[in-house]
């Protein structure tokens, strides 16, 4: 029993001395680019929320979720994003259209309960795929719903491939990063012409 006991607790400890890979964070929020400044908020100031955004519940993971071929995927242990995609899909369109749309204060949905919105952006994202070597796909419905029942709101959709510089999965995030602000550019286009 005693060979056994120290067999055990050998085998234990060199397992633990192997190192593992560290893991790795990523975000959907555009990077070395101030967030444009909000419009001031008075009476008759604009206000978007973005949100909520809906994802496929395989997406739905802390790590980064690959296309390998056919129907098979594979879950990523030690690349990981840096908060729930769907809220990294929220701020990152949010800071994005920002940017994009001057007259007003763009917010994710849930982040400023003091804020009533004039405009909510609704997002149905059914695809964003990661394709190693390959890029990244994005499918997304989305609709702009103005608070004034009386406005008539938009809907679209964004459908598109964007390509990635390199092989490794920073690479293929940032390619994620590059197909958000094509569908922030999507959204913008429609929020002005309201």
């Amino acid at each position: 029993m005693t060979r056994f006991l120290w067999i055990a607790i050998s085998t234990a400890f060199f397992a633990g001395c192997i190192a593992s890979a560290p893991a790795r964070f990523y975000t959907l929020m555009p990077t070395n680019k101030p967030v444009a400044t909000q419009a001031p908020l008075g009476e008759s100031a604009k206000v978007i929320a973005v949100g909520p955004v809906t994802i496929p519940a395989a997406l739905d993971q802390p790590q980064l979720v690959v296309s390998v071929g056919g129907h098979e995927v594979e879950v990523l242990e030690e690349h990981r994003w840096a908060a729930p995609l769907k809220d990294e899909i929220t701020s990152a369109l949010a800071a994005r259209l920002s940017g994009l749309v001057s007259n007003a204060t763009v917010t994710a949905y849930g982040q400023s309960a003091a804020l009533n919105p004039n405009v909510r952006v609704l997002v149905d994202v059914s695809r964003f795929e990661l394709r190693p070597k390959k890029g990244v796909v994005l499918d997304a419905l989305w609709m702009i719903k103005p608070s004034d029942s009386a406005k008539e709101g938009r809907r679209g959709r964004t459908n598109l491939e964007v390509p990635s510089a390199d092989d490794d999965y920073a690479s293929l995030a940032t390619a994620q990063g590059r197909a958000l602000d094509a569908l922030a550019r999507d959204i913008a286009a429609a929020l002005k012409a309201l």
